[in-house]
Parts: structure tokens; C-alpha cells; sequence
């Protein structure tokens, strides 16, 4: 067993660093930050020239593609809102019973009727919570109705649990049909009767008539381009897909950016290419491409709820020389003005950046402080700036004798302290109800007789770190330790309505840490830890006990010592399937939920008792 070092990390006194050379009063920095703000303020007038004669030819460009945007969504919405309608219209019917789902030529006649008032929907489906499945497919002209039992069918169990935890009709992922060789965009309402799940109706669509839409709009070949992006990387319609000759299977039904064929397209998200002059319009977006010695002006807009994902409805064009030359002269006096500008910010962005960072340092210094989060203590940076420089010192200082007083304050009650408004009432003595816990470590002396004093101590030590760590993770406090032994308690100060249960989950922690250590302890040939945890819950005086040099938040009452009694019990009372036992009182057991296992241990007497009480072991 390796020696613990329980010694304070080296902090650097104050004194030791050294004293800056020139320092310089916050008064100062101000002047000149606030004569640098002027000139900025000078420089942004022509900013603001620039900007003006830069307008005309952005509008140009930007109006221009406005309306094809315009027309692309109509066009989308023209495509896909008469199915959300006829999905929810017929979802409806089931669900008011208007329809029965257990007629299944009834209802694959309403399916068939509504996908005949919507030509572009190709198929619809109702699967039951039987998985019995009411299938319309559009053949042409025709229609096939079938009726199929899909318990077997890949996916469709994943969909029916998907659909009993929906409320309101939502978009299913794309789905890739190999013997139709389309891709399907769907709609799935699920079908509830009286609270109760009957199932799930589901729509689909082609999307091949969009990239054909959009192939009689594309006029000029590589000159101007319309896309549907589904989310930022995959292609929903362009004109390449138009033909339907694309690649396409299960794990991809659409293809990416990489894969449509479009070079320009495939770059409109690269940052190296991409750079700003043309904004947004009516919720459409728009930047700049440079591709191989031309610049292409891209114009889009995300379009939510239309599907699964995000969609891009969107357009670029290569700028026509004219256009384009106005344009880059434009951009070019934009940056000759734009790097004077930018000089001029990063230089007051600086500065005030070095006037900032001690005072957020010292803020965020004094919030580590506030927490008594002193792993490591904080320590401030000499400034040369004066008031911030003495600031720093006397910190430092501060901080250095904080580490000292911190490893004798219960940190978790100072936490529990400060979180409560209320924090002067608390601290004076009062009567509470709290659940008391005790540890101790079986035959510890026998243990320890074997060890060196710094190996008892290491092993303490971590002994004691794997508890604190249990309760103070269900905000517990740790009052004392007493040799091997911990007392900690819940309700006070801050009060719990189920101190109880967190006791209870604290000592099952507890358990499951201390038989994983004793499995590493038996491989390394040492000695497994043996336990007993005793839990009461009661009454007992809460508050500062001690002397005026000397107190303690602790408590004192009869409830603490019966809890002492308790654990007492765990040895004649030992677990046989864990090194730890853990024992409550019965009023602890009425207390907790019934999410605890407790095995009734009867009536015991308890030592310094007239009347035994009723025991519980903690499973």
C-alpha cells in the first residue's frame, strides 16, 4: 500500500512574483480606448458610403433569384401539402371511428379515394397495432389494394413503437422502394381511439417530379442552377436527378452533395470559397462562391416542417461580367476600407481585451472562492495596471490562507449554507426531522494491526472518499468522522421532504463502491472491507453546538445515537451476498418509496433501550 500525500499543493507565495516595470492607471487605458472608439466611429462613415453604393448591385443579384426562390417553395408546398392534408384527413376518419380499420375493403376503398384526389401521393398504408397492414399502391392509372401482415417486416415494429409515442402526425426518413425504384418522401399520423393506440396511417410521395420542376427552370447550362437540399448534405431534387438514373439503394436513397454531379453546388457550405455581399431577403440567405475563376451568387432558404430534417430551397448563378465586374470593383473598395476599419477595432478590441481579462479573472477567481472550489487555489496574474496589480496581490494572499481554512470546513454544508436565502434563520438551534446514517468498518482493529500508521491513514482516507463522495451526491452532509467511522445526515440545514430516500440511495451507493473495491482489493491480495450502515430517521437539535472559539454544525438528540445503535446490529445481521450490510429503523422504512427492497429483520433489542424496535435490512 503506497504512502497518501495529504499535504497542500505548493502555491507561490505573492511576494514572489515579481513587481511589473510600468504600470499603468485604469484612467489612462480609458482615454485611449475611448480615442481609438473615434476613430473607428470616423472610419465607419465611410462604412457606411460604401455600403450605400454597394446596394444597388446587390438588390440586383439578390432580387433577381428572390422570386425563383419564391416559386420553388410554392412549388414544394403545391407538392407535399395536399398529402399532409389527405394524411391527416383519413387518420381522422379512423380515429372518430367513421371508418372501421377492421374493414379492410371499407377502408382500402377511402385510401384508394384519397390518393385519387392526390396524383402525386404514390402509395398509402395503415398498419394496425396487429401489424395487419391496408396497403394502396398507384400503378399509373390504377390502383392495387392489398392487405398484408408486416409483423416480419424489417422496420415495422421500430415504426409502430415510434407511433405509439407520437401524439401529432410527424415525418418519417426517406425511404428508397427497390421495386419501384423511387424514393419516397412520407408523412405518418398515428391513430388513436379513445386514448388508446390502433395504429398508424402513412403516406408517400415521389420526389422525382420536383427535380423535374426544377430542370424546366435551369435554362442556361452551368450558368444558373436550382436545388432542394434535404438538411446541408443530401440533394432532395436537381436537374441531374430529373432522369431518375442516379444512384440510389437503402442506406442512401438520395444521393449527397459529392455524388449529384454538380461542383459548384457541392461547395456552397466551404468556408475557403465562400465569403459575404449578398444577405438575406424575406427569410432567404445568400453568399458569395469564388469556383475556378468565377463567382457564383447562391440564394436559399430553409424550410422547416415540410419533412424529417430541414429543407434548402435554393438557386445559384455564375454573375454575368458586367454584373460581376461592378461587383468585384465594389468588393474591392470594401475591403481597402474594411482593413482600415478592421485595423482600427482589433487595436481598441485589444486593448480592451487586456483591460477586461484581469477583471473577468478576478471574477471568475472570486466564484471559485464563493463555492470554496479551491483544486487548485486560484491565483491572479501581476498587471500593469495599478488598481488590478494591488487587486491581484492581496487575492492572492486571500487565497493562499482559504486553502488552509477549507480542509477543516465541511464543504458540503458551507455549499448548502450559501444556497439557502435564508441562511440567518438556520444557523441558530432548531428542532428538525432529519435521517441520520453511521458507518463502520468491521474489525478495523484486527485490520490494522498488520499496517504501517501512513498505510491505516491511506487507507482511511480513501475509505472516507468513497462515502463522502456518496453523499454528497445526494446532497447529504458529512458531520464527522469517528476513527473508521462516518456520521452524516440529511434534512438539515436545508430541508428535504425525502431525506429519507437519499440516505437510503447514499448507503446503496455505498454498498455497490465498496464490493467493487473489494474485488480489486482480493486480486491484489489485500483484505476485503467489511461494513455495517446503520439509518434512523427522527427528530433531533440541529445548529451550532460548541464553544465561541470552536463550533460545529452538527446534530444532538436521541435519534442519533439509536442510529449508532442500529449499525451496531449489522454484524449478527451480515449480508451474504455483499461485504456491506445495511440496516433501517421502521420508520425509516414507512418513510422511503417502495423503489427500496427491504426484508423485515423483526423486533431487536437495542443496548441503552427498554423497548426493542422493529429492524429492516436494506437489500
Amino acid at each position: 500500500m503506497t504512502e497518501t500525500d495529504t499535504s497542500l499543493p505548493d502555491t507561490p507565495a505573492p511576494e514572489a512574483q515579481s513587481r511589473p516595470r510600468f504600470r499603468m492607471a485604469i484612467a489612462t487605458a480609458l482615454t485611449l480606448g475611448f480615442g481609438l472608439l473615434v476613430f473607428v466611429a470616423a472610419a465607419s462613415v465611410l462604412g457606411i458610403g460604401l455600403w450605400s453604393a454597394s446596394t444597388n448591385t446587390i438588390n440586383l443579384i439578390r432580387d433577381r433569384n428572390q422570386l425563383t426562390v419564391d416559386l420553388m417553395e410554392q412549388q414544394l408546398r403545391g407538392h407535399i401539402g395536399p398529402m399532409v392534408q389527405a394524411n391527416g384527413f383519413v387518420a381522422n376518419l379512423i380515429a372518430t371511428g367513421k371508418i372501421d380499420p377492421n374493414d379492410k375493403k371499407a377502408l382500402g376503398e377511402q385510401m384508394r379515394n384519397s390518393l385519387a384526389a392526390t396524383p402525386q401521393v404514390i402509395s398509402a398504408v395503415f398498419i394496425g397495432a396487429d401489424f395487419q397492414a391496408t396497403l394502396v399502391n398507384r400503378i399509373g392509372e390504377e390502383f392495387q389494394i392489398t392487405t398484408e401482415d408486416w409483423r416480419q417486416r424489417e422496420g415495422i415494429r421500430e415504426a409502430i413503437i415510434e407511433g405509439r409515442g407520437e401524439k401529432q402526425p410527424f415525418w418519417g426518413p426517406l425511404i428508397w422502394v427497390d421495386r419501384l425504384k423511387v424514393t419516397l418522401l412520407n408523412r405518418r399520423a398515428p391513430v388513436f381511439r379513445d386514448g388508446k393506440f390502433i395504429g398508424a396511417y402513412t403516406t408517400s410521395v415521389a420526389l422525382s417530379d420536383l427535380s423535374r420542376y426544377l430542370a424546366r427552370i435551369d435554362t442556361t447550362e452551368n450558368e444558373t442552377r436550382s436545388f432542394l437540399l434535404y438538411g446541408d448534405q443530401y440533394v432532395l431534387a436537381h436537374a441531374h436527378m430529373a432522369g431518375g438514373s442516379y444512384a440510389r439503394d437503402k442506406s442512401e436513397p438520395i444521393p449527397n452533395l459529392k455524388t449529384i454531379g454538380d461542383p459548384v453546388l457541392e461547395n456552397i457550405w466551404n468556408n475557403d470559397l465562400q465569403r459575404p455581399g449578398i444577405g438575406s431577403k424575406n427569410k432567404t440567405q445568400g453568399h458569395l462562391i469564388d469556383y475556378k475563376s468565377n463567382t457564383y451568387a447562391f440564394m436559399y432558404r430553409r424550410l422547416d416542417r415540410l419533412s424529417a430534417v430541414p429543407l434548402y430551397a435554393g438557386r445559384y448563378v455564375k454573375l454575368e461580367k458586367s454584373i460581376g465586374a461592378d461587383f468585384i470593383r465594389l468588393w474591392r473598395a470594401g475591403v481597402a476600407g474594411l482593413i482600415v476599419t478592421l485595423l482600427a477595432v482589433i487595436t481598441a478590441f485589444w486593448l480592451g481585451r487586456r483591460m477586461a481579462q484581469p477583471v473577468r479573472n478576478l471574477a471568475k477567481a472570486a466564484d471559485q472562492i464563493r463555492t470554496l472550489n479551491l483544486e487548485p487555489p486560484p491565483q491572479l496574474n501581476r498587471s500593469r495596471l495599478k488598481e488590478l496589480d494591488e487587486a491581484a496581490t492581496a487575492f492572492n494572499a486571500m487565497t493562499t490562507g482559504l486553502k488552509w481554512f477549507e480542509t477543516y470546513v465541511p464543504k458540503t454544508l458551507v455549499h448548502q449554507l450559501l444556497s439557502d436565502k435564508s441562511t440567518s434563520s438556520r444557523l441558530t438551534s432548531a428542532e428538525r426531522e432529519v435521517t441520520v446514517l453511521f458507518t463502520d468498518i468491521r474489525s478495523f482493529t484486527m485490520l490494522s494491526e498488520s499496517l504501517a500508521a501512513t498505510e491505516v491513514a491511506s487507507l482511511l482516507n480513501e475509505h472516507f472518499g468513497l462515502i463522502a463522495g456518496c453523499v454528497e451526491e445526494t446532497e447529504g452532509t458529512i458531520d464527522k468522522y469517528i476513527g473508521d467511522s462516518v456520521m452524516a445526515f440529511w434534512g438539515a440545514p436545508t430541508e428535504m421532504s425525502d431525506h429519507a430516500n437519499r440516505a437510503c440511495r447514499a448507503a446503496l451507493a455505498v454498498r455497490n463502491l465498496i464490493d467493487t473495491d473489494n474485488t480489486r482489493r482480493i486480486k491484489a491480495g489485500l483484505p476485503a472491507i467489511k461494513m455495517g450502515i446503520g439509518i434512523h430517521t427522527g427528530s433531533a437539535i440541529a445548529g451550532n453546538i460548541g464553544a465561541p472559539s470552536r463550533i460545529n454544525y452538527t446534530l444532538v438528540g436521541d435519534t442519533v445515537n439509536l442510529a449508532q445503535r442500529i449499525e451496531q446490529l449489522c454484524k449478527p445481521f451480515a449480508e451474504t451476498d455483499s461485504d456491506v450490510t445495511v440496516l433501517v429503523s421502521n420508520v425509516v422504512a414507512q418513510q422511503v418509496t417502495k423503489n427500496f427492497d427491504l426484508e423485515d429483520l423483526g423486533s431487536q433489542p437495542i443496548r441503552g433501550r427498554n423497548e426493542p424496535i422493529d429492524v429492516f435490512r436494506l437489500k
